[in-house]
């Protein structure tokens, strides 16, 4: 994986407040560049080389199964994932995730649940 060492994410404040029944998860230490090089023209006709954000697609994999593609600059896309689920009420807490892996090189990110996401279908469906 390119980027990526597979190691426990601690945050003090987070873990303070966490139950020790059940570990973090092990989160990849993925990172891609955050700008890319464009060239442009001044207002002088000349080119130019400058530096703009780096916006990437990041799908998202529960369980083997595609969740979401989110929008990422590529700095700390496992709490980017962990945010999300949180977010959309898909855990309650970090506790139920066993792992979250990013993978620039195919820009995905796979998460494993320690007991499964319940009724994980009903709860992604589209809503219009």
């Amino acid at each position: 994986m390119n980027g990526a060492h597979a190691a426990p994410f601690l945050l003090p404040e987070y873990t303070a407040a966490m139950p020790v029944s059940r570990p973090l998860p092990t989160l990849t230490q993925a990172h891609a560049p955050l700008t890319r090089e464009i060239t442009v023209v001044n207002e002088k006709g000349e080119q130019q080389i400058m530096q703009i954000p780096a916006e990437r697609d990041l799908t998202v994999y529960v369980d083997k199964r595609e969740l979401v593609t989110l929008m990422s600059l590529g700095a700390h896309p496992e709490l980017l994932v962990l945010g999300y689920l949180l977010n959309q009420r898909l855990v309650k807490s970090a506790q139920e995730i066993e792992s979250i892996t990013v993978d620039w090189e195919v820009n995905s990110a796979a998460v494993k649940t320690r007991s499964g996401i319940d009724q994980i279908e009903a709860r992604t469906a589209k809503r219009w």
